[in-house]
């Protein structure tokens, strides 16, 4: 009998122990979930589009998927043209989950470029990382083309157009009233074009060369009169 009361002790201090080994871990756990940095470049072809993976960390693991709700800050976000899932999912006994966001190239400031901005939301019981930012721009797949200017006393007179072999406008500037000097950048795939440089006036406006891929492909000092077309190849 004794000996049955001391193996039912034993038995009774093992759940116990174990018990109390649970609920600690239970506890212990530190429910939180962030992104994986806390900005994320993403460079778009100006004339297409992209998808990036981002992904997200917890800090415990799971025996079953988890959903976590996310959401765009519209107030600190500057893009339009893009997608972003409202949730994201950590699969089960992984900490580790990832989402796709896509964004369309001419919808991106050329200049400036755009940022979206995106959170977690908040629940009971869970800790939540900073939102994460991500940082759009224009990316290129080809040497870009520089037009670089410097403007002689009277930069307001100076504008210009840039055509493709069909004689399509595809960008314009000008003028350029109180500036010393400008530079513009095309992204145009292999092929012929024209640029063509006025001045207002018509007595010749400032210098400017042409340049793509570090190989100067023309170069004026100015003196084109009321003004001058330039075709040009690329390869």
């Amino acid at each position: 009998m004794k000996k049955y009361n001391h193996i039912l002790l034993i038995i009774m201090a093992l759940f116990i122990f174990n018990g109390c080994s649970e609920d600690t871990k239970d506890t212990d756990t530190f429910n939180y979930i962030t992104f994986e940095s806390s900005t994320f470049p993403f460079g778009v072809d100006p004339e297409g589009s992209a998808s990036k993976e981002i992904k997200v960390y917890t800090a415990n693991l799971s025996g079953s998927d988890r959903t976590f709700n996310i959401s765009v800050i519209s107030d600190q976000t500057s893009a339009t043209g893009y997608t972003v899932p409202a949730t994201v999912i950590v699969p089960a006994n992984s900490n580790v989950g990832t989402f796709m966001v896509s964004a369309n190239g001419p919808d991106i400031d050329p200049a400036e470029g755009n940022t979206i901005v995106i959170q977690f939301a908040s629940e009971s019981g869970l800790f939540i990382g900073d939102p994460i930012t991500i940082l759009l721009e224009q990316v290129c797949p080809y040497p870009e083309v520089f037009l670089n200017m410097t403007f002689d006393s009277y930069p307001e007179e100076q504008y210009w157009e840039l055509y493709d072999s069909n004689d399509v406008l595809l960008f314009e500037g000008g003028t350029y009233d109180g500036e010393v000097a400008a530079t513009e950048k095309f992204c145009l795939a292999s092929g012929s074009y024209q640029l063509v440089m006025y001045d207002v006036y018509g007595d010749g406006g400032g210098a400017y060369t042409l340049t793509s891929n570090d190989v100067e492909l023309y170069s004026s000092d100015g003196n084109y009169g009321a003004g001058e077309v330039v075709p040009f190849t690329l390869p």
